[in-house]
């Protein structure tokens, strides 16, 4: 059980990036997968171990050089597309000395590269029409780092010159000393706008439920002291180490031509090495499943009381299926019924919670967590708690009627 400020939530990702587990049964004889050996597509992409076909209105490929791509044409909204990057790492891969600089970095990418000088990249954006935000942005979280563009227009020009910013940002950047030191102020100024009552929350929680792993280490966006001192290097060494062919995947979306964009997409990358192929994986670190009860408290002036209820199992990567798929909507089915019960007694005059939920899934690729949190009325933890954990107790000895399976079936 932990008391504190506000529920844990899970970092959520790109929506493009979701198409990448899009994987229904074929509904077409023609295969979806695209590379120099089929084979080697599908095991990159994991569908050689799946009982789950490829999407078939998705083109899935990969690089010799390693690099995964998915692309596919969807024509809402018309004349529109989107590109994301994806690099299978984040802050968890950091040294000491490099606490912050995974995000530091992506804040470079737009900084200088090879082909596109210091302060141009934002300038050639803005002639096409994007806004820097909106249109235009990075997330460096714990394990994955995202690059994200969405274009205007889908044209021809548009296209390649969204694939090309990419392609400069995977292996090109200058990581100029002179302009990491101008972009340190920025970098600091994120972090002193970013911390809250709810950051505070989470870097206690995270050491609470999952002691002595990476994340209980600190958070992406790393410490005063690094960002204000490291050299140039530490970032470059980061990057020569870590942005290579075999952690990115890119995804194309939008009003195109897939063949078009494939083409595209081999001319650009293929060419694209790693500098470095030694650097080692990130040690997440592992919890204790054997772990006794414990209780820790998180007190914020600024924020209602609520409560906890977590159980941590043993993190497990586990092969995408039918099986699998079938078990995490089960899951979600009977959270769903659960949150909607909580829902309607928070209504009642006489609630004890302003509110509840309850929830399964990944922490962060360290655990997999069950949790049931309820905000009390009145600071009133206790009450509150009391309302939760029967509705949860009620809910694992009786199980649920049909009119509710149907309810949340339709939901």
């Amino acid at each position: 059980m932990k008391i504190m400020s506000k529920a844990f939530s899970f970092p959520s990702s790109v929506a493009l990036i979701a198409l990448l587990a899009m994987t229904p049964q074929l509904t077409a004889q023609t295969s979806p997968l695209a590379s120099t050996s089929e084979t080697v597509a599908k095991a990159a992409w994991g569908f050689d171990k799946s009982d789950i076909a490829p999407d078939s209105s998705v083109r899935f490929g990969i690089l010799p050089n390693g690099m995964r791509y998915a692309i596919m044409a969807n024509k809402t909204p018309v004349a529109n597309a989107s590109i994301r990057m994806r690099f299978d790492i984040g802050s968890t891969a950091e040294a000491d000395d490099q606490r912050g600089l995974a995000h530091f970095l992506e804040h470079m990418a737009f900084n200088g590269s090879k082909n596109v000088p210091e302060g141009e990249m934002v300038k050639l954006l803005e002639r096409m029409g994007l806004a820097f935000g909106p249109d235009t942005n990075a997330s460096t979280g714990f394990t994955e780092t995202i690059y994200m563009l969405d274009l205007p227009q889908a044209g021809d020009t548009y296209i390649d010159t969204g694939l090309k910013l990419m392609r400069e940002t995977a292996g090109e950047l200058t990581i100029n000393p002179a302009a990491v030191d101008r972009e340190r102020g920025v970098v600091l100024s994120e972090m002193r706008a970013r911390e809250s009552f709810g950051l505070r929350q989470f870097k206690d929680q995270s050491v609470f439920f999952a002691p002595g792993t990476a994340i209980s280490k600190g958070l992406p966006i790393g410490t005063e002291a690094v960002l204000k001192n490291a050299p140039a290097q530490r970032i470059r060494d980061f990057y020569e180490s870590y942005y290579t062919p075999n952690r990115a995947t890119l995804v194309v979306v939008g009003d195109i031509d897939p063949s078009k964009i494939e083409a595209n997409i081999k001319a650009k990358f293929s060419d694209w090495k790693a500098k470095r192929t030694n650097a080692p994986e990130p040690d997440l670190g592992k919890i204790d499943p054997a772990r006794p009860f414990s209780v820790d408290t998180f007190i914020d002036a600024d924020v209602p009381t609520s409560v906890t209820i977590a159980t941590m199992r043993p993190y497990a990567k586990e092969v995408d299926s039918a099986a699998l798929r079938k078990k995490r909507l089960l899951e979600g089915l009977g959270s769903g019924i659960v949150n909607r019960r909580l829902a309607r007694l928070v209504r009642q005059p006489d609630a004890r919670f302003a509110g509840a939920g309850m929830g399964n899934g990944a922490y962060l690729s360290t655990a997999q967590a069950a949790t049931l949190s309820i905000t009390a009325k009145d600071r009133d933890w206790k009450a509150a708690l009391g309302v939760g954990e029967q509705e949860l107790r009620r809910a694992l000895q009786f199980g649920f009627t049909k009119d509710e399976l149907a309810e949340q079936l339709a939901n």
